[in-house]
């Protein structure tokens, strides 16, 4: 999670939508007085190696320079990850409402898959299909942390399948080249026979479940069934 000073921008970041990468490059843009919170020990490694700041002012920070000259502090700590309404809450209004706010979606049949690999403690030797029926409330995390309606909604709601497009459509100057030229996060996702189509083909009721689990968001950017678009 970022909020850029100079920018005039915050920045919620959501799961397995390449999010490291894009807030990697968007911390090169900020200054000593934007919060930045921390990130793993390895990506936070290739931030310094970049020349990037890092993590700094998220812990209970104070605003300065409101309206009536009056200072004021956070109620708590930002950190990664961090609800739009948790975080608004520890925002000034005059900020939270004039500054841009924006994250990232994917495809939630897609990134089932994804979450699916990188719970390798949570699914041991279950199925994706039993992964899903046991923990179908991971599939609501984006729309937890990012709500698409209601007093925390945001202002962009950039798409993971055509992220390089979104972040060029933001005119940062900067910004595009430095994301495309990251790779921050690795994936523990196997490159053969993980594809959308072949997981689903082989666990037709999974789609069911995330198709239930994720419906405000498909409905939302319109997003498709692989197994209906197999068909």
């Amino acid at each position: 999670m970022i909020i850029c000073h100079p920018l005039k921008l915050i920045f919620i970041k959501t799961k397995k939508v390449g999010g490291t990468s894009f807030e990697i490059a968007l911390s090169s843009l900020c200054d000593s007085t934007s919060i930045i919170t921390p990130i793993s020990p390895q990506d936070e490694a290739l931030r310094q190696k970049i020349g990037c700041p890092g993590a700094q002012n998220y812990v209970a920070p104070v605003w300065t320079g409101l309206p009536g000259d009056a200072d004021w502090r956070s109620p708590g700590n930002f950190y990664n990850h961090i609800p739009a309404p948790e975080a608004q809450a520890m925002i000034p209004q005059e900020i939270w409402s004039s500054y841009r706010k924006i994250t990232i979606y994917r495809d939630p049949y897609d990134a089932a898959i994804s979450c699916y690999f990188w719970e390798s403690a949570l699914r041991k030797d279950m199925s994706f299909h039993s992964f899903l029926e046991k923990y179908p409330t991971i599939l609501k995390e984006n729309t937890r942390i990012a709500p698409l309606e209601g007093p925390a909604k945001l202002d962009s709601y950039m798409r993971y399948e055509s992220l390089a497009e979104e972040v060029a459509a933001l005119e940062v100057p900067g910004l595009l080249e430095l994301f495309q030229a990251l790779g921050a996060k690795g994936t523990k996702r196997p490159k053969q026979g993980t594809s959308v189509e072949d997981i689903y083909r082989q666990f037709p009721g999974a789609a069911d479940i995330v198709a239930r689990e994720c419906a405000e968001e498909i409905n939302r950017f319109g997003y498709t069934s692989p197994l209906q678009s197999a068909a």
